[in-house]
């Protein structure tokens, strides 16, 4: 099944209180959405009220996924400890799932350690123009949802795949080349590749024109098997 992550906030982001206000005026129930949010790397009693913090600024007793933002962690921080008070957190009815963000093998091999339960999902870069399969065939083997964000691997103000690296999905000459087949956008090609392997996909968008195109995936049938590798060998010919 595609998840379309519907409200992605962080505690990094200072966002929860904006996305809360965003539900609101959208007359929109909390439990109709799937609410992720974001911890940093912490100590145990610091992890914890990050949840608190955000659960309070969501203004929700509850949310759908947690996630460790990243693996880094700085003296007295431990993602040992934070991963244990995202246990803690879905044993209290904090957090239905808890998962991990930008990990790689060797950061689950470490959680493996000391895990009670193992993450339930990676979100991670995916994009036409920057993948890392090693990590993607890693989750796959041990059962964990690898899901991608920035899926077009570009932004207004661009992002960290662009920064890093990567290339936009909008300007790729293949990707081009196969949505003017199609008759559809280059987005929807770039964004198409990924739901079509099955990725769960964090996309954001603030114009509406935009969003109704990125969420019309379905109409048009699917790409072919050769247009799947030809996008594929982009980053990796």
């Amino acid at each position: 099944m595609l998840l379309w992550l519907l409200s992605q906030t962080a505690y990094d982001y200072d966002d929860e209180k904006d996305i809360a206000k965003g539900i609101a005026a959208a007359g929109a129930k909390a439990s109709d959405l799937f609410l992720t949010t974001k911890i940093p790397c912490a100590s145990y009693s610091k992890a914890a009220a990050d949840i608190k913090s955000n659960l309070a600024d969501l203004g929700v007793g509850e949310v759908d996924l947690t996630l460790i933002h990243f693996p880094r962690c700085s003296g007295g921080q431990s993602v040992a400890e934070t991963w244990r008070a995202l246990e803690d957190a879905k044993a209290a009815g904090l957090t239905k799932a808890i998962g991990v963000s930008h990990f790689g093998a060797s950061d689950f091999e470490a959680l493996a350690k000391t895990q009670k339960e193992p993450p339930v999902l990676n979100q991670c870069q995916l994009s036409v123009g920057k993948h890392d399969d090693a990590t993607i065939a890693y989750c796959r083997q041990h059962g964990i949802v690898y899901q991608s964000y920035s899926p077009l691997c570009g932004g207004a103000n661009g992002s960290s795949c662009s920064m890093g690296g990567g290339s936009s999905v909008l300007e790729i000459a293949q990707v081009v080349d196969i949505a003017q087949a199609h008759k559809v956008s280059p987005a929807q090609v770039g964004l198409k590749w990924v739901a079509q392997q099955g990725f769960p996909i964090a996309c954001a968008s603030w114009k509406q024109d935009f969003m109704v195109e990125d969420l019309d995936l379905w109409s048009w049938g699917n790409l072919t098997a050769a247009e799947m590798a030809t996008l594929a060998a982009v980053t990796h010919p």
